[in-house]
């Protein structure tokens, strides 16, 4: 199993349990089109996109993961559907696309076949985009600890 643990330091290099409330649980991630179309491009000779970079937030109060609409929008991947959710502010209809994410500091990837489009272009931490969201369906593959008083989470795989 993989352990990778966050914390959040001042700048003298203390634990600062603020900074996570203020940032969120967050991870680095890479964003790119799916296997199958990354293949389909091959195939026709024809450029593969380069990833979106930025970080994900693990959002337990998502029942399925997201993707900024934005993004996936840039990499040409076009939705596969459509689905109702419920959030916060009432039942909305949002699109579904395939995506590829990759987490570069902890060596993990996820193939979806299906992600919420959602629009999280207001959402930064450290100047630094929000791009996706990690919903249950991930988190029910993992060991998630988000340790508030010690100012850092845990993530198992």
């Amino acid at each position: 199993m993989s352990v990778y643990n966050r914390f959040f330091l001042q700048q003298d290099g203390q634990l600062n349990p603020r900074i996570l409330i203020s940032a969120g649980p967050v991870l680095r991630v890479e964003i790119s089109v799916p296997n199958s179309l990354a293949d389909l491009l091959t195939r026709q000779k024809r450029s593969i996109p380069p990833p979106k970079t930025g970080f994900a937030l693990i959002d337990t109060g998502a029942t399925k993961s997201g993707v900024d609409k934005s993004a996936i929008s840039e990499l040409g991947v076009q939705p596969v559907g459509i689905t109702s959710i419920l959030t916060a502010g009432g039942r909305v209809e949002q699109s579904l696309f395939p995506a590829h994410f990759r987490f570069p500091g902890e060596g993990m990837d996820i193939e979806f076949s299906s992600v919420l489009g959602v629009d999280l272009r207001e959402h930064q931490v450290n100047n630094q985009p929000i791009i996706a969201l990690i919903g249950r369906d991930v988190l029910a593959r993992l060991v998630f600890i988000y340790n508030g008083p010690g100012g850092f989470f845990t993530v198992a795989f």
